[in-house]
């Protein structure tokens, strides 16, 4: 082995380990503001804003599996979100409870038996049909 393979090896150990921290900062901007969506079979449910409190918030909503209606009950807190236990009957492993906080948009909660999902979104701002800077 070189001295080439040692810096090379270093270059590449050191890039993967940089490459850990930056693709999700890249992958999020940040400055947009978030939504919280839920998804059941497929189809959006339900939208709530993600906003950053010090103190817990929930937010219930309703919906509907084989023609009956259950409650669900989101946590969120710090600019994070969680889902709450399920009832038994839908979904009777709390998998989706123990899945915890989220709050980027690659991450989410799956409750597989109803197939109902919580994402986060990043909201797009408006662009003008003008341009600003026109006197």
């Amino acid at each position: 082995m070189t001295k080439a393979d040692v810096v090379l090896i270093i270059m590449v150990f050191i890039l993967s380990i940089v490459s850990i921290f930056t693709i999700p900062k890249l992958l999020t901007s940040g400055e947009n503001g978030k939504m919280i969506v839920v998804y059941l079979d497929g189809e959006v449910i339900h939208r709530f804003p993600l906003e950053e409190h010090e103190e817990s918030e929930f937010i219930e909503f309703p919906f509907t599996v084989n023609n009956v209606e259950y409650t669900g009950r989101l946590e969120t807190k710090d600019g994070y979100v969680r889902l709450h236990r399920l009832p038994d009957e839908i979904s009777p492993l709390s998998i989706h409870a123990d899945m915890g906080w989220i709050r980027e948009p690659y991450q989410m909660i799956v409750s597989l038996p109803i197939k109902m999902y919580i994402a986060i979104e990043e909201t797009e701002e408006e662009e003008l049909p003008f341009d600003i800077i026109v006197q």
